[in-house]
């Protein structure tokens, strides 16, 4: 029994270890015939699906992707002959960045002859390879719908468009894929491919290449469809069923800090509101570099933070105190400056459960937004516009009051503070939202930025919002973390008018310019935003155990708001304003790494952060006290029960799911003629045939072919 046990045993593991070897060997063969047949194109980014209430925009493909025929693409010429010519469609069109614009992508798009598009990112060291008129593919009104001038006859967005840049392609069903191809190296695999079998010996666009040819197949499935409303309906369906889902909401985590914090139980009045936006958005996923927007914006916002710190007894002793707002999901009407107005109008912020006062509309004092800064980085002028709202600046004396005191700072700071032209609404903006949560009266609302009546950026929320094309890191490789760019020291005197004329309005004392903002706080603001995260700011104020995110990452972060997760922020960019807020609003404490906790009587929050750093390269960890924290940046439109989607009154966005990190797929391959395809579907037919006519006759004649022969009586009666 033993020796059988054994047998079997030795049998069994042969037959394992033949089954393995065969797989292994089946493996190796079809990778090796798939590297015969197809050649991946790895360095890519995708657009993909978003949602709103009533539509869907974007891009997707069909399950197992779009294919067709490669075409490059890069002339007046070569797209007619696409369009008008080619006969071997549906067509991928290749095409540089310089050629990538809104009136090509919508006739490519409505030609019914391209199943795809593929872009060669552009050289961002050379702004010769951007495209020379711009592209910016948000809408000429960017969150017109949010606007609270949407249905005013005088300045609606029919009577006046800030962005005049703008193609809308951002917000328009693409139906197909576009994908962006990041490296030269992919991009040059493209080409040599599409130059060895697309171009005709008489010259491209000559007359039809004959076949085979060289084409493409992009994947970027999207699970949701509709709507908002369908896809969280499809949600909650599948939810007992499944933990898939089709879709999520976009959200994410605003952070804010006040110059000193309220007890509970005690008013807030005369507060003033500083704002920056910290998002972005683009048509390819995590593709938001922000140079124009926000970056700047947020540079100037963590110096006047840190200027005013320093004035911070003066201002409270005259009854005012500051709320720096860092808001994100501004993007997408608005989201985090809609859910803060809600909270205030619930008495709900800054936080429903904390221990500090409660903050309504009522409280806010002033509103000052930073909006745009790019003018100042190409050098073209020194002048910030001062923007007002012309239906309610009249109602407010602390308007004009400011104005004055901010146009007094002037002369000493190299840069001009003026009107915007009187007779148009306000642009863009957050404030909006504050104006309209407070209907009745309004809100004293003044935003800054450096544009009058049209944006000066032509890149606004583009993938190509670059330091190099908006002139603030004209050289990317040039930049040195200790060495003060121009742009810095034009930046913080903004940031020196803005903190002197808070404090010549609250406490009514002269300018003291013993008290500027430090150019090199902005110049490292922007470099870590721009440049490098690996960079010492990031790694000072980030705790020891988060330093890791940033450790060796030489890729900016992007600017995109993401999707909403209860409880936590998924974005590098939200939690380290966070933790910059903290930095430089926040005070040195004495505290132990075991002390440095929340106490729940305080209306404070305690940070351990790596902090600075010493000549030897070590670092002091610290305990910081701040008022910072963050605020959820979620739609109501999510938490009220029975929203009406269609309404308009809160944003409604969300994203679809993809199915896996791997959704944004490229490959080329060599299309044959159809007289192939036919022959090769002919012979595998009648090989399959003829291997089953085989299989049946074989087994017919199995007792002829393979006979069994009897074991010997001696061994079988074991006598």
């Amino acid at each position: 029994m033993a020796i059988v046990s054994g047998i079997w045993f030795r049998s069994c593991l042969y037959l394992l270890c033949v089954v393995a070897a065969t797989r292994a060997a089946i493996d190796r063969s079809q990778e090796a015939t798939y590297k015969l047949i197809y050649e991946d194109i790895k360095t890519i980014v995708g657009c993909y699906r978003r949602f709103n209430g009533t539509h869907e925009i974007g891009c997707t493909t069909g399950m197992n992707g779009n294919v067709g025929v490669i075409h490059y693409v890069n002339s007046t010429e070569s797209f007619d002959w696409l369009i008008n010519s080619g006969s071997h469609d549906p067509y991928i069109p290749l095409i540089p960045s310089t050629f990538f614009v809104g009136s090509t992508i919508k006739r490519l798009v409505n030609s019914g002859k391209v199943n795809g598009i593929m872009v060669a990112q552009a050289d961002l060291s050379d702004v010769q390879s951007y495209p020379p008129n711009g592209f910016s593919p948000e809408l000429k009104c960017p969150n017109a719908e949010s606007s609270m001038y949407k249905d005013d006859p005088k300045y609606s967005c029919e009577k006046h468009q800030f962005n005049l840049d703008g193609n809308g392609i951002l917000f328009e069903d693409l139906k197909m894929p576009v994908m962006l191809l990041k490296s030269q190296e992919e991009v040059d695999k493209v080409m040599d491919c599409y130059l060895a079998h697309n171009v005709p010996s008489g010259g491209d666009n000559a007359s039809e290449p004959s076949l085979p040819l060289c084409a493409a197949e992009l994947k970027a499935f999207m699970h949701a469809a509709g709507n908002s409303e369908i896809c969280l309906r499809r949600n909650n369906l599948i939810r007992n069923f499944s933990p898939s889902q089709y879709c999520q909401e976009l959200g994410g985590y605003s952070s804010l800090a006040f110059l000193k914090e309220t007890p509970k139980d005690t008013s807030r009045n005369k507060t003033i509101v500083i704002i920056s936006r910290t998002d972005s958005s683009s048509l390819f996923e995590m593709m938001q570099p922000g140079a124009s927007s926000p970056a700047a914006s947020m540079a100037i916002l963590l110096s006047v933070a840190e200027t005013l710190k320093r004035r911070r007894d003066e201002i409270l002793s005259a009854g005012y105190n500051v709320l720096f707002l860092a808001l994100t999901g501004e993007s997408f009407d608005y989201i985090g400056s809609q859910k803060l107005v809600y909270d205030m109008q619930r008495d709900f912020f800054p936080n429903k459960t904390s221990n500090s006062a409660r903050m309504n509309l009522a409280d806010v004092h002033l509103i000052i937004e930073l909006s745009q800064f790019v003018q100042l980085g190409r050098g073209l002028s020194s002048k910030i516009f001062y923007h007002t709202d012309p239906n309610t600046k009249s109602s407010f004396q602390s308007i004009p009051d400011f104005i004055t005191k901010l146009e007094a700072t002037s002369p000493s700071l190299n840069v001009v503070f003026g009107a915007a032209s009187a007779d148009q609404p306000l642009p863009p903006s957050s404030s909006q939202v504050f104006i309209r949560g407070l209907e009745s009266t309004g809100v004293p609302v003044i935003v800054l930025a450096d544009y009058n009546t049209k944006f000066k950026t032509e890149y606004y929320n583009s993938y190509l919002d670059t330091p190099e094309i908006q002139g603030v890191f004209p050289n990317r490789s040039a930049v040195q973390y200790n060495e003060t760019s121009d742009i810095a020291k034009v930046l913080a005197n903004v940031s020196t008018g803005i903190s002197d004329a808070v404090v010549m309005y609250t406490t009514n004392v002269s300018s003291d310019s013993s008290y500027k903002a430090d150019s090199d706080t902005v110049h490292h603001v922007l470099y870590c935003l721009l440049i490098s995260p690996d960079c010492d700011l990031f790694h000072t104020v980030l705790a020891p155990k988060d330093v890791s995110v940033v450790n060796g990452t030489t890729t900016p972060f992007p600017f995109y708001v993401s999707v909403f997760s209860a409880g936590v922020s998924t974005q590098h960019i939200q939690k380290l304003m966070l933790q910059m807020l903290a930095y430089f609003t926040g005070d040195e404490t004495d505290l132990s790494e075991k002390d440095c906790v929340d106490v729940s009587s305080s209306p404070t929050s305690t940070f351990w952060i790596n902090g600075r750093s010493f000549a030897n390269g070590t670092r002091q960890n610290m305990c910081i006290k701040s008022t910072a924290q963050y605020h959820a940046a979620s739609s109501p439109a999510f938490e009220i029960e029975g929203y009406n989607f269609s309404s308009g009154l809160y944003s409604t966005w969300t994203e679809s799911v993809w199915p896996n990190v791997d959704a944004f797929h490229v490959r080329i391959f060599l299309k044959p003629s159809p007289e192939v395809e036919l022959a090769s579907m002919v012979a595998g037919i009648t090989l399959f045939i003829v291997a089953a006519i085989v299989a049946v006759l074989v087994q017919r004649r199995a007792a002829i072919l393979f006979p069994s022969h009897s074991t010997p009586e001696t061994l079988t009666t074991g006598s």
